[in-house]
């Protein structure tokens, strides 16, 4: 959390060193005055963006304006969905050829018995180890030698 280059550490301080100043009674007056503030803003606000939804609706133009004033997370999930649309042109062909490089390996495993796996989260495939028939892993190569000249 970082408020005006507050962090949630300050922020503590701050509110501790203004009921120590101000006191418990005057910090409950201070909250409902800055609550009122609050809820003035929040009201200017809407009646501000109303006004100038109706000037680009009478101006032709196609913007939706926020009623809400914009929060962080608003802000993310706008900007997330922006990165979407601009990212789509160049994600999309690199998702279909993943798609299409998936069901061709899915064909050839399926007749050779292979163990080759395709790792989703990562999309890269990823060998599993042979084992020698007792259930333990063996070595890579399955042929259950592990004595290699050192």
């Amino acid at each position: 959390m970082d408020i005006f280059g507050v962090g949630g550490a300050e922020l503590v301080a701050i509110f501790l060193i203004m009921l120590v100043v101000a006191g418990p009674k005057r910090m409950i007056q201070w909250a409902y005055i800055a609550g009122t503030y609050v809820a003035k803003f929040r009201a200017m606000w809407a009646e501000a963006m109303t006004y100038v939804q109706k000037e680009f609706e009478q101006a032709g133009l196609d913007v939706e304006l926020p009623k809400e004033p914009p929060t962080r997370g608003s802000l993310t999930r706008e900007l997330s969905k922006q990165a979407e649309k601009i990212a789509a042109p160049v994600s999309k062909p690199l998702q279909d050829t993943l798609e299409e490089v998936n069901t061709d390996l899915k064909k050839v495993q399926a007749p050779t018995g292979s163990d080759v796996k395709v790792n989703s989260s990562a999309k890269t495939p990823a060998s599993t180890p042979a084992t020698n028939g007792s259930g333990d892993l063996g070595t890579w190569s399955g042929d259950g030698s592990a004595d290699s000249p050192r």
